[in-house]
């Protein structure tokens, strides 16, 4: 007998996403979580223990993509109040997601999920990385120039997000401080980047280093932020750079108190 769709919604309000998922892996849970918070939509297979998959909406024509990051940009979504939660379960196990089929099934019962929400801590607990003032003859460079490298994809993913053209936007915002920062001018070939990797062929202070890149992804921001999208698109920056952060084992480091200037918004 086929699983029927019974929809049953829960509110990110009070419901911990990552601790729900958590709960119901333990449980062995096989099913569909349909998460919409404002303009965004995702949804979770999960497949008992087994690591859940995530598969993103395109709202504008309801296809559904699996990509890099999209667990940790759905939670960092969740963590937005007054989201939706449905939740589905297949008795039979799970064949088909909801963004390929309309089959669903009968849903968890709103004790179990609700109670799995309140009973464990956030999954996004307060960064502990701040600022560094070590001697920029000790910085880790490695460590630095990976995370420089995962903020300018961050910001780059958020352009293409909004239909821009990021290459252009972060070379225009080079050459505009290029006097200041001589190797951050990309005609002078002291900086290049490419797959949210930089190399440098000259190395500057850290701190040099630290704000020159932040003050150019800020141009480059401020100069696509217009319009009435102005919001949703600094909205959309703040997440990418959150779920960048949460990505690396050491946040992203020197950068986190410029983060919220480079979105013009609230990041972390």
């Amino acid at each position: 007998m086929g699983t029927s769709k019974t929809f049953e919604e829960l509110s990110t309000s009070y419901v911990n996403l990552a601790a729900l998922i958590r709960h119901l892996r333990q449980q062995e849970f096989m099913g569909t979580l349909h998460v919409i918070v404002d303009q965004y939509e995702a949804e979770v297979r999960l497949h008992g223990a087994s690591e859940p998959a995530v598969a993103e909406i395109d709202r504008a024509n309801g296809r559904a993509s699996e990509s890099d990051g999209a667990m940790e940009r759905l939670l960092v979504h969740a963590r937005e109040p007054g989201g939706r939660i449905a939740v589905y379960e297949n008795r039979e196990g799970p064949k088909e997601s909801p963004a390929e089929s309309n089959a669903g099934g009968a849903p968890v019962k709103r004790k179990s999920a609700a109670g799995a929400g309140a009973a464990f801590t956030s999954a996004f607990p307060a960064s502990t990385t701040t600022a560094t003032e070590e001697n920029p003859d000790e910085m880790d460079w490695a460590d630095l120039m990976d995370a420089g490298g995962k903020l300018i994809g961050a910001v780059e993913r958020a352009v293409v997000y909004l239909g821009a053209d990021f290459e252009s936007a972060f070379r225009a915002a080079r050459i505009s401080l290029g006097d200041d920062y001589p190797f951050l001018d990309p005609t002078a070939g002291g900086l290049t980047y490419a797959d949210r990797t930089i190399t440098l062929n000259d190395q500057p202070a850290a701190k040099v280093f630290v704000s020159a890149l932040s003050d150019c992804l800020r141009r480059v921001i401020n100069k696509l932020a217009i319009g009435k999208d102005s919001k949703r698109f600094r909205e959309i920056v703040a997440i990418e750079l959150a779920v960048a952060a949460r990505m690396r084992p050491n946040g992203l480091s020197q950068f986190t108190p410029q983060l919220n200037q480079i979105a013009g918004t609230r990041v972390l």
